[in-house]
């Protein structure tokens, strides 16, 4: 499957590079730039901003609202009125925005101020979606603020309610990829429903009972993807749950399932059905960050023989500590071109950040989870405070971790460095490579 990749993304640059239009969604407007009167239909909840409301509206414009104490919140299907110009966007850096805008089939961004026209939905309200029940759920079984706010973020990718000043601090730390559901949250929850349908592994289907292995394997399957529908689809849980998908897939048919050729092949689907998600920055920091992963961790971890080292306690806790270290280091070096070319700055702190952050992660998921299903009951309080306490302890750690000395730099580079950048790491896996076949 990589080599069925490479072509793949090779035609989407060329016809990117000679026939763009074909790439490119509909988004020609003819009144860009013009101030004038334009009508807005809300499409989505408010996300906040530093100072605005951002909404989606059904014009395919990203409206900013800036906010106002004495009115009231927009809501979704309101129709929003207003003298305001839509903008393509400009550059930040070398970053061209407007391009990544129409992209995602956006025309451009419109900034509103007060006072502006609101008229509300004359629709009947629609039933509060399953995501916002369930965040709901968090908030009757007490909790409370930004603990609440980085709980439903982390369980179900709910990030309206986080504050621009937490999100900085993720950001500044290192540890934003937390707040984004991705592999990480989806391998707890793949982790977490093995165990369940296997009660604990100790009724795991025998190798060669493949009835119930493809049962248990299209359990896992429906349910991992309810939940990427669940918390929006983003690319990154997509990549995530296509991998599981035909990880899977490979287990029923008796293949060896995780490897480069899982990643590529999730890769090698969504390009074929999206293919614009190639240059979603979600898509890019996630695949390059898993190639990276699976390629120059699995060396390192034969080098360090971790295996050798889980006979007792202290080598189990010395083994997770060198797995942690070798995952992060290898999940900075293939992104790190990436979030120096979009955001232009790098964290120094990330080794320290993943070693306090993933383990909180790894318990905070399931207990939000539990706390969901149980709810108010005493269970579902006692789940709520061991979330509010982990949440607590990981928002302080990544306040904590930015107040450190240079604990990000800012760095910004050219499309031209990220592809040298790219060269020369492919040319040290082919070395890699090569060395590997000469030893056997």
């Amino acid at each position: 499957m990589v080599v069925l990749l490479l072509p793949l993304v090779a035609a989407i640059l060329l016809l990117n590079r000679f026939c763009p239009s074909l790439l490119l969604c509909q988004t020609e407007y003819e009144p860009l730039d013009s101030l004038q009167a334009y009508r807005f239909v809300l499409s989505s909840e408010p996300r906040d901003t530093k100072k605005c409301r951002r909404f989606e509206t059904q014009e395919r414009v990203l409206l900013y609202i800036l906010r106002d104490s004495t009115a009231a919140c927009p809501q979704p299907g309101d129709t929003i009125i207003a003298r305001t110009r839509i903008r393509r966007g400009g550059t930040t850096g070398t970053f061209d925005y407007g391009t990544y805008l129409r992209r995602q089939g956006i025309i451009g961004t419109a900034f509103v101020r007060p006072p502006y026209q609101r008229r509300p939905s004359s629709l009947p309200p629609k039933a509060m979606p399953l995501r916002q029940r369930l965040y709901h759920r968090l908030a009757d079984a007490g909790l409370s603020g930004d603990e609440l706010a980085l709980a439903g973020a982390l369980t179900l990718g709910y990030k309206e309610d986080l504050d621009p000043e937490l999100k900085r601090h993720f950001q500044a730390s290192g540890a934003a990829h937390v707040l984004a559901v991705s592999g990480l949250h989806t391998g707890i929850i793949y982790a977490l429903l093995v165990w369940l349908l296997t009660l604990g592994g100790r009724f795991r289907p025998r190798y060669e009972n493949r009835l119930g292995r493809t049962l248990i394997s299209l359990v896992l399957i429906a349910v991992m993807w309810f939940y990427a529908w669940l918390t929006g689809m983003t690319p990154s849980v997509v990549r995530a749950v296509t991998m599981v998908t035909v990880f899977e897939v490979g287990r029923i048919l008796y293949r060896r399932a995780f490897s480069l050729n899982t990643v590529a092949a999730a890769a090698v689907l969504i390009l074929l059905v999206r293919p614009l998600d190639l240059w979603s920055v979600s898509f890019q920091l996630s695949f390059a960050a898993t190639f990276a992963i699976i390629f120059f961790a699995q060396y390192a971890e034969r080098f360090l023989h971790l295996k050798k080292w889980k006979n007792r306690w202290l080598g189990r806790l010395c083994s997770w500590l060198a797995g942690t270290i070798i995952i992060s280091l290898a999940a900075q070096l293939g992104t790190l071109p990436l979030t120096m070319y979009y955001f232009g700055q790098t964290s120094t702190f990330f080794l320290l950040t993943n070693l306090i952050v993933l383990p909180l992660a790894t318990v905070l998921v399931p207990c939000g989870l539990a706390t969901m299903v149980l709810g108010g009951s005493c269970l579902g309080v006692i789940a709520a405070q061991v979330t509010h306490c982990l949440a607590w302890a990981m928002n302080h750690a990544v306040a904590w971790i930015e107040t450190l000395p240079a604990s990000t730099v800012q760095v910004s580079i050219g499309q031209e460095m990220v592809i040298i950048y790219y060269l020369l790491l492919l040319a040290i896996c082919l070395v890699i490579l090569d060395g590997r076949k000469k030893n056997v």
